[in-house]
């Protein structure tokens, strides 16, 4: 019984070293992946340039019209219930839409938004200019369009505009 459990010790041991090498995707050529990414513009040895940002700041992105209209099915303008919610690490954001109530409230919360570094999430926008009206209800405040229904389901919430922190939602 001793001389069983010694080996299984020891295949325990070396069963790591035993693993094949990991191959990534791109790291070898066949008909179905061409040389290099042009798409992704990323070579395929992953070198990437220096010079060259990790990131895309979607706020100034040079023509946001592809995206949009932007229409959030779960969501509506209306007033809701502050509670209290357990989401540490959550940076402080907002949902706005292109109706009267949410540009009011923009106005009127701008400041304190901005204090708070709260990015807005845009839910319902139908073109370029209702868009550049949300934005300008909140000057200096990154206000991206987005469909908020995701957010929306795992917040149990059905109206906006609304201020979403680590510790609340409210109006």
């Amino acid at each position: 019984m001793k001389r069983i459990s010694f080996i299984c010790y020891v295949i325990l041991l070396l069963a790591p070293f035993a693993q094949p090498k990991l191959t990534v995707a791109g790291d070898q050529h066949s008909d179905f992946t061409p040389p290099n990414f042009p798409a992704m513009g990323v070579p395929i040895n992953n070198e990437v340039e220096a010079d060259r940002p990790g990131f895309a700041d979607l706020s100034k992105f040079a023509d946001e019209a592809w995206i949009l209209p932007v229409r959030s099915s779960h969501l509506s303008p209306g007033k809701i219930a502050s509670r209290a919610l357990n989401m540490p690490g959550l940076q402080p954001l907002f949902l706005v839409g292109d109706d009267p109530q949410s540009l009011t409230w923009l106005r009127q919360r701008a400041s304190e938004l901005q204090e708070l570094g709260a990015a807005g999430l845009a839910v319902e926008v139908v073109d370029t200019e209702a868009l550049a009206r949300i934005r300008a209800a909140a000057p200096g405040i990154t206000i991206l369009p987005v469909n908020g229904n995701d957010i929306a389901t795992r917040l149990q919430i059905e109206h906006y505009p609304v201020l979403i922190t680590a510790t609340s939602l409210e109006q």
